[in-house]
């Protein structure tokens, strides 16, 4: 299965990366031609209004492949064939495609003249093609025939399918590819934003939909969902159920060492008891312990009998609104229609069914024959709301949401008319309001307003406010660097502005838009969790959310955002609630290889955090996916700070080390590094404390699990190096077995060391994991110095074991 997962996912990735590569290429040669044609239009405007048409030919590709265009899979290409052999070259644009936009599928009833140059088309409804700005400051605007015609070749080499992706198929594009593609694309032409797969965004959306639904069921009805009720019961009686196969499996998964296996299988243990006991009776359970919430809420929904609970249920439904802040091309409100679309289903069957049973004679017209595209207008129209800065990407993603509507259209003449998107999905800038409040003065322009999109909240969405807010609040904010400086404007009143990044200020703005009992989910790089210049947004985070749950990944081997021009970029997903007793899980800092994708986020596993908040050191969130992580660090930070050791002027008493490099191992010697670097350290310790105890101990896998559990896996800060706890040793034993185990680790780096030359620049190359022998003797010895049990040293021996040990993770080097 598992495999047969990994080929898919691989051959989609293939399709994705094949296209976007031709369609960046194709699209420089569209614009091109724009602009040849129309040398007095801005190329800024000429790349928008290229990216505008493909948009909507691609969107007219999937209506013409469904035979929705008069019948005709090639309805395009044939109509620039026609309008050339009728009206003449380069014609096709202006009297053809213009009018088919913004007259033929925005009227009701097609004059004859229309019918005879359109054919048989939809009524789509008004405002699907609006004018754009640039259409109507240049209504002469030219394009030649010849960029429609290679951009029409380049289409008509993939199969454009409305369903499902079948791999049997290469080479197939699907709504769903499309978006991924037009993801990619939208995201990667505005600065810090990337490309999400569908496994981040429905993880995080099925993890703050249901659990906001659940929420508002049980404050109306906290019987069905109280400890004692039936609900739970299903849980005890089919607990597998509810465990992903990723964990009940009894093979070892692609890549999966015997250690990790044994692991996976106490954890189905401890699941699978937990579900039969009854131990499980909440819907933040099945967050933390990462259970099929999805399976759970079809099987509740479809237990209830109660026609009065069902008509909860539906409103509750109804009123769940989900925003995406920063929504780009669609990608979480895509997912999120993928979440609620068969919860509607099945309410509404369950309402049909008791409806049937009590009124046998008068049945219940709640389930129309179209009745899927129903659900489907029912949740874009009162669900999913977004907002975002880039035209494009606003376009993009209602394109998107049309699209997902009509594959569930499958005859042209019973096509109603599309929703009108532009009250849910709007252009502006989350963090400019317009509409100033007594909380939040006029924001300060540095530059003409309409630069910026202000945007008012309170007017774009005024039912959402009546009502106290959004119910569930997700996505995935721009990661851009913020400085008054360069931004045409100046945010004022947050709180979170000194971090000096956008992603914290949307933060921000998003608690503020969340209702009371709302929830969140969205995806960070891992720094804001983990670095000191992110503490006010940390310390904000704590107060705004008291119950969350935050997932780690590393980017290596593999990472989570996919596409392009992707940085390595550790990342950060969290799931949290507005209100509720303080609550904190996390998990460890995840590592896979690209063979794991498929099952990735069925194998979360979080831990709650019972360690109390370090004063000193108040800078991370911790990665702890283990109850030894809080036992341990319990016990460190009974020691005091190493920077109470620190000489405050160079001496002889000095280590060394480097603030970069090391992504499995952290270097410190007590000998100059051969080679200069601009980051090369070094520090001094008072006199009457041995530098080389200090050496050994950041050189053991303690220090490292501690490095990687409070700070950003990336780099090495003074701040979180001397943050470090370590009581100096009053036992004469201890300071002499750490020296002596200090200077063999010295001995054993030079044996193995080699100096490398690249170009100019020399390099020297440190095995650590040749040395492990004697780093787990160091270990042993700190073990009885903090007062480790048995068990928590053995953690600490084998923590990230697997990649600090692998053949390709084997060197650090310092350049």
């Amino acid at each position: 299965m598992f495999h047969t997962q990994y080929h898919t996912n691989n051959a989609k990735e293939y399709i994705i990366k094949h296209f976007y590569t031709r369609f960046k290429v194709e699209r420089v040669h569209f614009i091109s031609a724009l602009q040849a044609a129309n040398p007095h239009i801005e190329h800024s405007h000429s790349e928008t209004y290229a990216t505008l048409i493909l948009l909507r030919l691609m969107f007219l590709y999937f209506l013409q492949k469904k035979e929705f265009l008069n019948h005709d899979p090639h309805y395009l290409l044939n109509c620039l064939k026609r309008s050339r052999q009728l009206i003449g070259e380069d014609t096709f644009y202006h009297s053809f495609l213009l009018p088919l936009l913004h007259e033929g599928f925005s009227t009701p009833h097609l004059s004859s003249t229309q019918r005879q140059l359109f054919g048989t088309i939809p009524y789509l409804g008004a405002t699907l093609f609006s004018p754009h700005p640039v259409e109507q400051r240049h209504p002469s605007l030219v394009i030649p025939d010849q960029a429609f015609e290679q951009f029409f070749a380049f289409f008509e080499t993939y199969q454009w399918q409305s369903g499902e992706y079948s791999s049997q198929f290469p080479y197939t594009v699907t709504p769903d590819i499309l978006g991924s593609i037009l993801e990619q694309y939208i995201n990667q032409q505005h600065m810090g934003a990337y490309y999400t797969q569908i496994d981040v965004t429905e993880y995080v959306a099925s993890n703050t939909i249901i659990p906001s639904l659940f929420d508002a069921f049980t404050h109306i009805h906290p019987d069905i969902f109280s400890p004692q009720s039936t609900v739970w019961q299903q849980l005890q009686q089919t607990p597998d159920r509810y465990i992903y196969d990723a964990i009940r499996q009894q093979q070892h998964l692609p890549g999966e060492t015997t250690r990790e296996y044994q692991d996976r299988q106490n954890y189905y243990q401890m699941l699978s008891n937990k579900l039969r006991n009854g131990t499980i009776t909440s819907i933040n359970d099945f967050v933390t312990y990462n259970l099929n919430i999805r399976q759970f809420a079809y099987d509740t929904i479809q237990s209830i009998t109660k026609e009065s609970y069902l008509q909860t249920c539906y409103q509750q439904l109804l009123n769940l609104s989900v925003l995406d802040p920063t929504c780009g091309s669609g990608a979480f409100l895509l997912a999120a229609l993928h979440v609620l679309y068969p919860l509607y289903q099945l309410c509404l069957k369950q309402m049909k069914i008791q409806h049937l049973t009590r009124y046998a004679r008068n049945p219940s017209p709640i389930l129309p024959a179209n009745h899927d595209y129903k659900i489907i207008e029912t949740i874009l129209v009162n669900n999913l709301y977004g907002v975002d800065i880039m035209p494009e990407a606003v376009e993009s993603c209602k394109l998107r949401l049309y699209l997902s509507l009509l594959t569930h259209s499958h005859h042209v003449q019973n096509i109603p008319p599309l929703p009108d998107l532009n009250r849910t999905i709007h252009v502006g800038n989350a963090l400019v309001n317009l509409v100033p409040t007594p909380a939040e003065p006029a924001v300060a322009y540095k530059e003409d307003e309409e630069m910026v999109q202000s945007f008012s909240w309170q007017q774009a969405f005024p039912t959402i406010f009546k009502h106290g807010g959004f119910r569930v609040i997700i996505g995935n904010p721009p990661y851009v660097e913020y400085s008054e400086k360069t931004f045409p404007y100046i945010l004022t009143n947050f709180v979170t502005r000194s971090c000096s990044n956008l992603y914290t200020c949307i933060i921000e703005r998003s608690h503020e838009l969340l209702s009371l009992h709302g929830r969140q989910g969205m995806i960070l790089p891992l720094a804001a969790f983990a670095t000191r210049n992110m503490q006010p947004f940390l310390t904000s985070f704590r107060h705004w959310f008291p119950i969350s749950w935050v997932a780690f990944f590393h980017f290596r081997p593999a990472m989570l955002f996919s596409g392009g021009k992707v940085a390595s970029i550790p990342t950060a997903i969290y799931l949290a609630k507005k209100i509720g007793h303080e609550q904190r899980f996390s998990t460890s800092l995840i590592k896979w290889s690209q063979e794991c994708r498929s099952f990735l986020f069925h194998r979360l596993t979080y831990n709650q955090i019972t360690t109390p908040l370090d004063p000193q050191n108040q800078h991370y969130y911790p990665k702890f996916g283990h109850c030894h992580d809080n036992t341990i660090m319990q016990k460190i930070m009974g020691h005091n700070l190493i920077r109470t050791y620190i000489a405050p002027h160079h001496n002889h008493n000095s280590m060394f080390y480097r603030t970069a490099g090391g992504l499995y191992w952290k270097i410190f010697v007590n000998f100059s590094w051969p080679y200069h670097t601009t980051s090369n350290k070094k520090c001094c310790f008072i006199e009457t404390y041995d530098r080389d105890v200090f050496v050994a101990l950041f050189n053991s896998s303690l220090f490292w699990w501690y490095y990687t559990v409070t700070f950003d896996t990336f780099n090495l800060k003074d701040y979180m190096l001397f943050g470090f706890r370590f009581t100096y040793p009053q036992r004469p034993e201890i300071i002499a077995s750490l020296r002596t185990y200090s200077q063999l680790l010295m001995d054993d780096f030079c044996k193995y060391a080699r100096h490398l030359k690249r170009g100019e620049t020399g390099s020297y190359t440190i095995y650590a994991r040749k040395s492990k022998s004697i780093i787990d003797a160091i270990d042993t010895i700190l073990a009885q110095h903090y007062g480790f049990t048995d068990e928590e040293l053995e953690f600490i021996l084998h923590y990230d074991i697997k990649y600090r040990m692998g053949q390709d993770n084997e060197s650090l080097e310092f350049d």
